[in-house]
Protein backbone atom coordinates (compact mmCIF):
# COMPACT_ATOMS: atom_id res chain seq x y z
CA UNK A 1 0.00 0.00 0.00
CA UNK A 2 1.05 3.62 -0.65
CA UNK A 3 -0.44 6.71 1.00
CA UNK A 4 0.52 10.12 -0.35
CA UNK A 5 0.18 12.43 2.65
CA UNK A 6 1.36 15.65 0.97
CA UNK A 7 -0.04 16.78 -2.39
CA UNK A 8 -1.65 19.95 -3.78
CA UNK A 9 -4.43 20.29 -6.34
CA UNK A 10 -6.30 23.20 -7.93
CA UNK A 11 -10.06 23.60 -7.66
CA UNK A 12 -10.39 25.95 -10.65
CA UNK A 13 -8.22 28.14 -12.87
CA UNK A 14 -7.55 30.79 -10.23
CA UNK A 15 -4.01 29.75 -9.34
CA UNK A 16 -0.80 31.39 -10.53
CA UNK A 17 1.68 28.53 -10.06
CA UNK A 18 1.15 25.09 -11.65
CA UNK A 19 -2.22 26.42 -12.72
CA UNK A 20 -2.88 23.33 -14.86
CA UNK A 21 -2.61 20.74 -12.06
CA UNK A 22 -6.08 19.65 -11.03
CA UNK A 23 -7.81 16.60 -9.63
CA UNK A 24 -7.78 14.61 -12.86
CA UNK A 25 -4.04 15.08 -13.29
CA UNK A 26 -3.46 13.82 -9.78
CA UNK A 27 -5.82 10.86 -10.20
CA UNK A 28 -3.80 9.86 -13.25
CA UNK A 29 -0.60 10.23 -11.22
CA UNK A 30 -2.09 8.01 -8.52
CA UNK A 31 -3.10 5.33 -10.99
CA UNK A 32 0.19 5.41 -12.89
CA UNK A 33 2.17 4.92 -9.67
CA UNK A 34 -0.15 2.58 -7.75
CA UNK A 35 -0.86 5.13 -5.02
CA UNK A 36 -3.79 3.81 -3.01
CA UNK A 37 -4.80 6.82 -0.94
CA UNK A 38 -4.01 10.54 -0.71
CA UNK A 39 -4.49 13.59 1.49
CA UNK A 40 -4.78 16.48 -0.98
CA UNK A 41 -4.76 20.12 0.01
CA UNK A 42 -5.16 23.33 -1.99
CA UNK A 43 -2.36 24.68 -4.12
CA UNK A 44 -1.32 27.66 -1.94
CA UNK A 45 -0.58 29.84 -4.97
CA UNK A 46 -4.09 31.23 -5.26
CA UNK A 47 -4.66 34.32 -7.37
CA UNK A 48 -5.87 36.27 -4.33
CA UNK A 49 -2.28 36.11 -3.04
CA UNK A 50 -0.98 38.24 -5.92
CA UNK A 51 -0.68 42.01 -5.86
CA UNK A 52 -2.09 43.68 -9.00
CA UNK A 53 1.05 45.85 -9.07
CA UNK A 54 3.40 42.91 -9.41
CA UNK A 55 5.12 43.11 -12.77
CA UNK A 56 4.51 39.42 -13.51
CA UNK A 57 0.78 40.23 -13.69
CA UNK A 58 1.42 42.11 -16.94
CA UNK A 59 4.75 40.80 -18.25
CA UNK A 60 4.40 39.21 -21.72
CA UNK A 61 7.23 36.81 -20.86
CA UNK A 62 5.08 35.12 -18.24
CA UNK A 63 1.57 35.64 -19.61
CA UNK A 64 1.16 32.12 -20.98
CA UNK A 65 3.14 30.30 -18.31
CA UNK A 66 1.61 27.91 -15.80
CA UNK A 67 4.19 29.28 -13.35
CA UNK A 68 3.46 32.98 -13.76
CA UNK A 69 4.48 33.82 -10.21
CA UNK A 70 6.60 36.21 -8.16
CA UNK A 71 9.81 34.54 -9.34
CA UNK A 72 8.97 34.23 -13.03
CA UNK A 73 10.24 37.63 -14.09
CA UNK A 74 14.00 37.95 -14.57
CA UNK A 75 14.00 41.63 -15.50
CA UNK A 76 16.85 43.66 -14.01
CA UNK A 77 14.38 46.02 -12.32
CA UNK A 78 11.56 43.64 -11.58
CA UNK A 79 8.76 45.03 -9.44
CA UNK A 80 8.10 41.96 -7.32
CA UNK A 81 5.41 42.25 -4.70
CA UNK A 82 4.66 39.95 -1.75
CA UNK A 83 1.19 39.55 -0.26
CA UNK A 84 0.94 38.91 3.48
CA UNK A 85 -1.78 38.33 6.04
CA UNK A 86 -2.34 41.03 8.65
CA UNK A 87 -4.95 41.50 11.38
CA UNK A 88 -6.83 44.72 12.00
CA UNK A 89 -9.83 45.13 14.32
CA UNK A 90 -10.37 41.36 14.51
CA UNK A 91 -10.42 41.05 10.73
CA UNK A 92 -8.08 39.32 8.32
CA UNK A 93 -6.40 41.72 5.92
CA UNK A 94 -4.62 40.59 2.76
CA UNK A 95 -2.13 43.33 1.96
CA UNK A 96 0.95 43.74 -0.21
CA UNK A 97 4.04 44.11 1.97
CA UNK A 98 5.83 45.90 -0.90
CA UNK A 99 3.41 48.64 -1.94
CA UNK A 100 0.72 48.49 0.77
CA UNK A 101 -2.15 47.66 -1.59
CA UNK A 102 -5.03 46.08 0.34
CA UNK A 103 -6.46 43.09 -1.49
CA UNK A 104 -9.32 42.42 0.92
CA UNK A 105 -10.55 42.65 4.51
CA UNK A 106 -12.69 39.86 5.87
CA UNK A 107 -14.01 38.34 9.08
CA UNK A 108 -14.01 34.97 7.27
CA UNK A 109 -10.95 33.13 5.97
CA UNK A 110 -10.67 34.00 2.24
CA UNK A 111 -9.80 30.33 1.65
CA UNK A 112 -13.17 29.21 3.06
CA UNK A 113 -14.97 28.70 -0.26
CA UNK A 114 -11.89 27.22 -1.90
CA UNK A 115 -11.75 24.57 0.82
CA UNK A 116 -15.45 23.83 0.41
CA UNK A 117 -14.82 23.48 -3.32
CA UNK A 118 -12.00 21.02 -2.55
CA UNK A 119 -14.30 18.96 -0.34
CA UNK A 120 -16.95 18.89 -3.06
CA UNK A 121 -14.48 18.18 -5.84
CA UNK A 122 -13.08 15.13 -4.06
CA UNK A 123 -16.37 13.86 -2.61
CA UNK A 124 -16.78 11.11 -5.20
CA UNK A 125 -13.34 9.76 -4.32
CA UNK A 126 -13.58 9.31 -0.54
CA UNK A 127 -12.33 5.73 -0.87
CA UNK A 128 -9.15 7.19 -2.38
CA UNK A 129 -8.66 10.53 -0.63
CA UNK A 130 -9.50 12.78 2.31
CA UNK A 131 -8.48 16.43 2.05
CA UNK A 132 -6.37 18.58 4.33
CA UNK A 133 -8.01 22.00 4.78
CA UNK A 134 -5.60 24.86 4.06
CA UNK A 135 -6.12 27.62 6.65
CA UNK A 136 -4.95 31.22 6.63
CA UNK A 137 -2.76 32.07 9.62
CA UNK A 138 -4.96 34.68 11.25
CA UNK A 139 -5.92 34.52 14.93
CA UNK A 140 -9.24 36.23 14.22
CA UNK A 141 -10.44 33.51 11.86
CA UNK A 142 -8.47 30.29 12.36
CA UNK A 143 -10.37 28.61 15.19
CA UNK A 144 -13.74 29.39 13.61
CA UNK A 145 -12.54 27.74 10.40
CA UNK A 146 -11.30 24.66 12.25
CA UNK A 147 -14.61 24.35 14.07
CA UNK A 148 -16.64 24.83 10.89
CA UNK A 149 -14.84 22.17 8.87
CA UNK A 150 -14.67 19.66 11.71
CA UNK A 151 -18.37 20.08 12.50
CA UNK A 152 -19.50 20.14 8.87
CA UNK A 153 -17.36 17.37 7.37
CA UNK A 154 -16.19 15.24 10.30
CA UNK A 155 -14.12 12.31 9.10
CA UNK A 156 -14.50 13.33 5.46
CA UNK A 157 -11.46 15.54 6.03
CA UNK A 158 -8.10 14.26 7.26
CA UNK A 159 -6.73 17.40 8.88
CA UNK A 160 -5.39 20.88 8.19
CA UNK A 161 -2.49 22.59 6.42
CA UNK A 162 -0.56 25.75 7.40
CA UNK A 163 1.79 27.61 5.03
CA UNK A 164 3.69 30.29 6.99
CA UNK A 165 5.76 31.52 4.04
CA UNK A 166 2.81 31.93 1.70
CA UNK A 167 0.92 33.81 4.43
CA UNK A 168 4.03 35.70 5.62
CA UNK A 169 3.08 34.79 9.20
CA UNK A 170 4.96 32.66 11.74
CA UNK A 171 3.05 29.80 13.33
CA UNK A 172 4.94 30.17 16.61
CA UNK A 173 2.35 32.31 18.39
CA UNK A 174 -0.76 30.31 17.49
CA UNK A 175 -2.80 28.09 19.78
CA UNK A 176 -5.64 26.02 18.34
CA UNK A 177 -8.02 23.27 19.37
CA UNK A 178 -8.49 20.35 16.99
CA UNK A 179 -8.47 16.57 17.06
CA UNK A 180 -7.11 16.49 13.50
CA UNK A 181 -3.42 16.52 12.51
CA UNK A 182 -1.87 19.67 11.02
CA UNK A 183 0.70 19.66 8.21
CA UNK A 184 3.04 22.68 8.45
CA UNK A 185 5.24 23.90 5.59
CA UNK A 186 8.82 24.61 6.66
CA UNK A 187 11.93 26.00 4.99
CA UNK A 188 15.08 27.99 5.73
CA UNK A 189 13.59 31.49 5.92
CA UNK A 190 12.64 32.78 9.36
CA UNK A 191 8.85 32.89 8.96
CA UNK A 192 8.78 29.29 7.71
CA UNK A 193 11.49 27.90 9.99
CA UNK A 194 11.31 24.50 11.60
CA UNK A 195 12.02 26.23 14.90
CA UNK A 196 8.71 28.10 14.63
CA UNK A 197 6.87 24.88 13.80
CA UNK A 198 8.46 23.19 16.81
CA UNK A 199 7.39 26.09 19.03
CA UNK A 200 3.85 25.67 17.72
CA UNK A 201 3.99 21.95 18.49
CA UNK A 202 5.27 22.60 22.01
CA UNK A 203 2.52 25.17 22.61
CA UNK A 204 -0.11 22.74 21.29
CA UNK A 205 0.92 19.39 22.80
CA UNK A 206 -2.49 17.80 22.21
CA UNK A 207 -2.37 18.53 18.47
CA UNK A 208 -0.55 16.15 16.15
CA UNK A 209 1.85 17.97 13.83
CA UNK A 210 3.56 16.95 10.59
CA UNK A 211 6.57 19.10 9.73
CA UNK A 212 6.94 19.24 5.95
CA UNK A 213 10.08 19.24 3.83
CA UNK A 214 12.21 17.50 6.46
CA UNK A 215 12.27 20.62 8.61
CA UNK A 216 14.82 22.07 6.14
CA UNK A 217 17.16 19.36 7.51
CA UNK A 218 17.87 21.51 10.55
CA UNK A 219 19.45 19.16 13.09
CA UNK A 220 17.98 20.96 16.10
CA UNK A 221 14.53 20.65 14.53
CA UNK A 222 15.07 16.96 13.71
CA UNK A 223 16.15 16.23 17.29
CA UNK A 224 12.96 17.87 18.56
CA UNK A 225 10.81 15.88 16.12
CA UNK A 226 12.39 12.71 17.50
CA UNK A 227 11.40 13.40 21.10
CA UNK A 228 8.11 15.29 20.85
CA UNK A 229 5.32 12.74 20.96
CA UNK A 230 2.95 14.83 18.85
CA UNK A 231 5.36 15.60 15.98
CA UNK A 232 6.00 13.76 12.69
CA UNK A 233 7.89 14.69 9.50
CA UNK A 234 7.83 14.18 5.74
CA UNK A 235 10.82 14.35 3.38
CA UNK A 236 9.15 15.46 0.18
CA UNK A 237 9.75 16.52 -2.47
CA UNK A 238 13.23 15.02 -2.08
CA UNK A 239 14.10 15.03 -5.79
CA UNK A 240 12.90 18.61 -6.27
CA UNK A 241 14.70 19.70 -3.10
CA UNK A 242 17.94 18.13 -4.23
CA UNK A 243 17.75 19.64 -7.72
CA UNK A 244 17.02 23.06 -6.23
CA UNK A 245 20.16 23.09 -4.09
CA UNK A 246 20.67 26.22 -2.01
CA UNK A 247 17.00 27.01 -2.34
CA UNK A 248 14.78 28.03 0.55
CA UNK A 249 13.99 24.41 1.44
CA UNK A 250 17.39 23.28 2.68
CA UNK A 251 21.13 23.79 2.46
CA UNK A 252 22.76 20.74 0.83
CA UNK A 253 25.61 20.27 3.28
CA UNK A 254 26.69 16.61 2.95
CA UNK A 255 23.61 15.89 0.81
CA UNK A 256 24.69 14.23 -2.42
CA UNK A 257 21.42 12.70 -3.59
CA UNK A 258 17.68 12.79 -2.84
CA UNK A 259 18.18 9.58 -0.87
CA UNK A 260 20.54 11.43 1.48
CA UNK A 261 17.62 13.61 2.58
CA UNK A 262 15.89 10.50 3.94
CA UNK A 263 19.12 9.16 5.43
CA UNK A 264 19.74 12.47 7.21
CA UNK A 265 16.25 12.43 8.72
CA UNK A 266 16.59 8.77 9.69
CA UNK A 267 19.84 9.62 11.51
CA UNK A 268 17.74 11.63 13.98
CA UNK A 269 14.08 10.62 13.71
CA UNK A 270 12.57 7.17 14.40
CA UNK A 271 11.14 5.55 11.28
CA UNK A 272 7.66 5.42 12.85
CA UNK A 273 7.48 9.23 12.59
CA UNK A 274 8.27 9.66 8.87
CA UNK A 275 5.54 9.98 6.22
CA UNK A 276 5.62 9.56 2.47
CA UNK A 277 4.47 12.38 0.24
CA UNK A 278 5.13 13.80 -3.22
CA UNK A 279 4.34 17.51 -2.75
CA UNK A 280 2.87 17.32 -6.27
CA UNK A 281 3.00 19.29 -8.48
CA UNK A 282 6.33 20.57 -7.12
CA UNK A 283 7.39 16.94 -6.92
CA UNK A 284 5.68 13.84 -8.26
CA UNK A 285 4.86 10.34 -7.09
CA UNK A 286 7.08 8.59 -9.63
CA UNK A 287 10.26 10.41 -8.54
CA UNK A 288 9.52 10.14 -4.83
CA UNK A 289 8.74 6.44 -4.98
CA UNK A 290 11.94 5.86 -6.96
CA UNK A 291 13.86 7.49 -4.10
CA UNK A 292 12.17 5.24 -1.53
CA UNK A 293 12.97 2.16 -3.63
CA UNK A 294 16.69 3.05 -3.63
CA UNK A 295 16.96 3.45 0.13
CA UNK A 296 19.06 0.84 1.90
CA UNK A 297 16.53 0.26 4.65
CA UNK A 298 14.43 -2.75 5.57
CA UNK A 299 11.11 -3.49 3.88
CA UNK A 300 9.38 -3.08 7.23
CA UNK A 301 10.74 0.47 7.53
CA UNK A 302 9.71 1.27 3.96
CA UNK A 303 6.18 0.11 4.79
CA UNK A 304 6.13 2.41 7.83
CA UNK A 305 7.08 5.36 5.66
CA UNK A 306 4.87 4.49 2.69
CA UNK A 307 1.63 3.94 4.60
CA UNK A 308 1.66 2.54 8.13
CA UNK A 309 2.59 5.80 9.84
CA UNK A 310 -0.08 7.72 7.91
CA UNK A 311 -2.74 5.14 8.77
CA UNK A 312 -1.87 5.46 12.47
CA UNK A 313 -1.51 9.25 12.53
CA UNK A 314 -4.62 10.13 10.53
CA UNK A 315 -6.79 7.26 11.77
CA UNK A 316 -7.37 6.00 8.25
CA UNK A 317 -9.36 2.83 7.60
CA UNK A 318 -7.63 2.06 4.29
CA UNK A 319 -4.70 0.08 5.69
Amino acid sequence: MIINSHVHINTDENYFFYSNYGLQQFLTEMDDNNVDFALPTLNPKLSIFRCPNDCSMHCPKTANSVNNNLNSCNCSNAKRHRIGIFEESEKLVLKCKTCGTIILKSSIDPLHNYNIALMNLTKSYRTKMRPLIYLSLCKSTIQAEIDFFENTYGNELAGFKFHPWNDQVSVAGFRVHTNKPILIHTGMRYLESGANAITFAENNPDVKIVIAHAGALNETCLRKIAVLKNVFVDCCPSTFMFKAKYSSLFSPDEINSPEDIYYKVLDFVPSNKILFGSDSPWGNSEDELAVISKLHISESVKKQILYKNAVRLYGLDCG
